[in-house]
């Protein structure tokens, strides 16, 4: 009997996740900070997911990007139906998805599949065999442009050693249950409890292990079991991908993780210098990662190096401009998460962005106009709008901010989604095609975004009734301190309450991100 899955786990979907770093907008940005020219996203382009999931991702890009040729590639069935059944409700034209395994899909005739300019795998490569790597490299060798960027993340060795033992223990505990995949993990988990209790010396020996056990507790089950329980589950270390990616004729060029290609904020500051006399890229990478325990790696690799002249850079460079997010500046002021911790900005350079961010686009032409920065040296400013971005204060936008067929699509597959919470779907996301990405929402934001997009207007009474409506009819009931709210007379209220904040603050920044006409 065909063993079509090849030990990955499939008697349970994946959950409809996004990506940030993945989107053309982030890895084009990326790309030209670290000196190389990226593809043009104001002219069509290419794209291609390398085990998209549900596909989430690839809808939101395909939507902001109507002028993008956008495919996705998944071995499982019910993800494909699930992307291809939202791609149709919501009108995308632009997008493909097909079912095959990465064997298949390398093994696919010249004509059968366009060249892409750019290609991801977000999360596959430790959770498939070495055969299934080599067959996905091998579609990177034979279907990337020259001068195309591949993104490939995955767990590496030097954060995940002493998981090592415990994520086989998960396997065959998972394997030994009549239980579905997903419900199997309670159980799998109590019994890790149950030999951390009985004195088992692993846990003493790994105490870092506390921490990630607790972690997993507060995950959704369907994602712990896609996580822990495949057959195949292999941290890795850069070298080992830089060489498979060698062969496809790419080259490393930096981190998705934007923080980690500054060096002051991606080791310890005592390993700057030993980072600063190393000119090997798989010993400096592999210095990197032992310097912050690295976890997991989102790297970006090119078809092709071709560095550009520095005048060319500085023009490009001075074109990114970012939209602002909304997110809230701490009372500190903005901090960042690096990979050696957290860090503060500086108040005098940060206070001023975050400002004139907060009042439309801002660009680094724009930016280095105002006074503040005129006599900064350049490469200051780039490193602020990495952190700004890498902290999620601002994103890079589209050319133009997208373009109207891209905002009425993102507008179609927002409502498509708010439709599908409103039956008790679990998408807390909706596209925000201005930006070319997604911003996270609680579902009873995505189902108040979907009846101002049909048209309702914002009307507070009208509107809070609706919803409550709609929770009731989907199930869902919203909560006070982790628990259900029972009381229907305060459950109004409480929606009441959310909606008047949505309109009030929430509202104006998802029209400026194109989420809202």
């Amino acid at each position: 009997m065909a063993q079509w899955d090849d030990g990955y786990v499939t008697d349970v979907a994946y959950t409809s996740n996004f990506y940030r770093e993945i989107t053309p907008t982030w890895l084009a940005m990326t790309s030209l900070l670290l000196g190389h020219r990226p593809p043009d996203l104001a002219r069509p382009f290419s794209y291609a997911d390398l085990g998209c999931g549900n596909g989430f991702t690839t809808l939101v890009i395909a939507a902001a990007c109507p002028h993008a040729d956008v495919w996705g590639f998944d071995f499982n069935p019910a993800h494909v139906e699930f992307a291809n059944d939202l791609a149709a409700r919501a009108g995308l034209t632009n997008v493909r998805f097909l079912e095959t395994s990465f064997a298949d899909l390398e093994a696919m005739p010249d004509a059968a599949l366009p060249d892409f300019d750019m290609m991801v795998s977000h999360g596959v490569l430790s959770w498939i065999s070495p055969a299934n790597r080599r067959h996905l490299a091998g579609t990177v060798a034979k279907r990337l442009k020259p001068g195309g960027l591949v993104y490939l993340s995955y767990n590496v060795t030097t954060g995940w050693t002493a998981m090592v033992p415990m994520q086989a223990l998960m396997r065959m505990l998972g394997a030994a249950s009549p239980e579905r995949s997903d419900a199997a993990v309670p159980g799998v988990l109590d019994f890790v409890d149950r030999l951390k209790q009985a004195g088992a010396l692993y846990f003493n020996a790994n105490p870092a292990l506390e921490n990630r056990l607790t972690d997993i507790r507060k995950q959704d089950p369907r994602y712990v079991a896609h996580e822990y329980m495949n057959q195949d589950w292999h941290p890795l270390m850069f070298a080992d991908i830089a060489g498979e990616m060698l062969e496809a004729k790419c080259r490393f060029i930096g981190s998705a993780t934007l923080a980690e290609n500054i060096d002051t904020v991606a080791v310890p500051p005592n390993m700057a210098p030993i980072l600063g006399e190393t000119r090997d890229p798989n010993l400096r990478e592999t210095l990197r990662d032992i310097g912050c325990a690295q976890a997991f790696r989102r790297d970006v690799y090119r078809k092709g190096i071709s560095p550009m002249p520095a005048a060319e850079q500085q023009m490009l460079v001075e074109g990114i401009t970012l939209a602002g997010t909304g997110l809230a500046v701490p009372e500190g002021g903005a901090t960042f998460a690096t990979p050696i911790g957290s860090v503060t900005g500086r108040p005098e350079i940060y206070q001023p962005l975050l400002s004139m961010l907060d009042s439309g686009p801002l660009s680094v032409r724009h930016a280095r106009a105002a006074p503040t920065f005129a006599e900064r040296p350049l490469v200051e400013l780039m490193q602020a709008f990495t952190l700004l971005v890498a902290g999620g204060y601002g994103h890079p936008m589209l050319p133009d901010g997208g373009t109207v067929a891209g905002h009425d699509a993102g507008r179609r597959l927002n409502l498509t989604i708010a439709r599908a919470n409103a039956s008790a779907a679990d998408l807390p996301r909706l596209a925000a095609p201005a930006i070319g990405s997604a911003i996270g929402m609680d579902i009873l934001e995505t189902l108040l975004v979907g009846e101002l997009l049909a048209g309702k207007p914002a009307d507070v009474g009208a509107l809070a009734a609706e919803l409550v409506g709609t929770l009731a009819r989907s199930g869902r009931s919203v909560q006070r301190e982790g628990k259900p709210v029972t009381d229907q007379a305060e459950t109004l209220r409480i929606v009441t309450e959310a909606v008047v904040a949505m309109l009030e603050r929430r509202v104006p920044v998802l029209r400026r991100l194109g989420v809202l006409g």
